[in-house]
């Protein structure tokens, strides 16, 4: 089985990290109509839609999902490895990638 990618990797234009630490890491998402990416993985996130899309989502199991974001929707979206395609566009959300939820216990 092929290691599932990295979405920067992926898609280098389209998914720029805006900010990452110990916790987060923080995606600008873009995409025109038509764009595709291959497969590719993510981890559990919280989606913001800055812009309203629509994307067709496929798992590894060829199982096409239609995502319609209006602006200001947000979702939780658990682990996921998926190929895309920017049915209507342009895309333009926030992702919020979670690494660790754990309070800082510290202060």
């Amino acid at each position: 089985m092929t290691p599932h990618r990295d979405a920067t990797e992926v898609d280098p234009d389209g998914h720029r990290v805006v900010f990452e630490n110990e916790h987060v890491r923080i995606l600008e998402v873009r995409g025109a109509t038509g764009t595709e990416l291959a497969q590719h993985s993510h981890p559990p996130r919280v989606v913001v839609a800055i812009g309203p899309y629509r994307v067709k989502s496929v798992d590894t199991d060829g199982v096409e999902t239609i995502i319609d974001r209006r602006p200001g929707d947000a979702a939780w979206v658990e682990q996921e490895h998926h190929a895309a395609q920017v049915l209507v566009g342009p895309t333009h959300a926030i992702e919020v990638e979670v690494k660790s939820a754990a309070p800082d216990t510290t202060r």
